[in-house]
C-alpha cells in the first residue's frame, strides 16, 4: 500500500532554500545532512548543507543539492534546479497565505477562482520550482 509522496528536489544551495521555505512558508528543518555526510537534528544555521528535510504540518519536501543530487543520480548530470512539474500543496487559508507572502515571492499567478472550486495562487521559488497553493471552496 502507498501511503505518502514526499519530493526530493535538486536545488543550488540547501541552506537558502531552507531559509526562504521557513520565512515565506513557515517550513522547518527536521534534519539535514551536512558536507561531511553527517546527520545532525540541529544548529542547521552553523552548517553547509548538502541535503534537508522540511515541513510543515504534513507536508514533508526535501531538498538537496545539485552536486549530491547528481553524483546520486547521475541521470541528472545535464539539469538544472527548477522543474517540469509543479508543487501543489492544500491548504484551508489560501487568502491568509497568499496576503502574507504576495509582496514578498515571486508571484505567477495572483489569486484567482477556478472553474473547479477552488481559491489558487501560483508562486515561482528561488531555485525555478512552481509551487501552487489551493483552497477549494467547495468544502
Amino acid at each position: 500500500m502507498l501511503e505518502k509522496i514526499t519530493p526530493n528536489i535538486m536545488v543550488n544551495n540547501v541552506n537558502e532554500t531552507s531559509a526562504y521555505y521557513n520565512k515565506y512558508l513557515g517550513f522547518t528543518i527536521q534534519m539535514a545532512v551536512d558536507e561531511k555526510n553527517e546527520i545532525t537534528f540541529e544548529n542547521f544555521d552553523s552548517a553547509n548543507l548538502i541535503w534537508a528535510l522540511l515541513k510543515k504540518d504534513a507536508i514533508e519536501l526535501m531538498v538537496q543539492r545539485s552536486d549530491s543530487f547528481i553524483e546520486e543520480l547521475p541521470d541528472f548530470k545535464d539539469k538544472k534546479p527548477g522543474g517540469t512539474f509543479t508543487l501543489f500543496i492544500s491548504t484551508d487559508d489560501v487568502k491568509t497565505i497568499y496576503e502574507s507572502i504576495k509582496n514578498e515571492v515571486n508571484i505567477v499567478k495572483h489569486l484567482y477562482e477556478t472553474t473547479y472550486g477552488t481559491s489558487e495562487f501560483v508562486i515561482k521559488d528561488l531555485n525555478g520550482y512552481i509551487v501552487c497553493f489551493a483552497e477549494s471552496q467547495n468544502e
